[in-house]
């Protein structure tokens, strides 16, 4: 399974023999965004990358991290987000929690007005509160137990506590 818009990046979108559906599978979360580590004090650099940072991809990544984050979920638990930016300027955020075998499925929605970074961390905050009400808490500490995922998402070396903070940085 490659991700189409890598194939799409390297003009190989002809292979692609089937596409899943977003009902099927979400992508990870940040699942195809690139960052780019600056040092906070190297103010020159910081300055000459602003141009890069594609705000709405920005926010739609803070939305699934603060969903992750608040779900206490690490790199390896069974959610998937996928964030964006409608064309009506509406930050939508969709996920799922799953089961180590799959068979069991909770989802989630939500929606916020504008793109910036406190209505992303707002909304991601909001559909992992929703995820949790529908247990997702259970299903992720299943597959911890199962040992799915052995790194705890306070892990100082666990890859999720290795990522720049979107807040911080360009």
């Amino acid at each position: 399974v490659l991700a189409e818009a890598g194939l799409d990046r390297l003009a190989l979108a002809g292979h692609v023999t089937q596409v899943l559906q977003r009902a099927v599978m979400l992508p990870a979360v940040g699942q195809g965004a690139l960052g780019i580590e600056v040092r906070e004090s190297d103010q020159a650099v910081r300055q000459a990358l602003a141009a890069l940072d594609d705000r709405n991809t920005h926010c739609s990544v803070a939305a699934e991290r603060a969903m992750l984050r608040a779900l206490s979920g690490g790199c390896l638990a069974p959610v998937g987000a996928w964030g964006r930016v409608e064309d009506n300027g509406v930050l939508r955020l969709d996920a799922v929690v799953l089961s180590t075998d799959g068979r069991t499925r909770i989802t989630g929605t939500g929606n916020a007005i504008g793109t910036n970074l406190q209505a992303a961390e707002a909304l991601g905050q909001g559909v992992a509160a929703d995820l949790l009400d529908q247990g997702a808490a259970a299903l992720i500490a299943a597959c911890r137990s199962a040992g799915v995922e052995n790194r705890d998402s306070g892990d100082r070396n666990s890859p999720e506590s290795r990522m720049p903070n979107p807040e911080s940085r360009t």
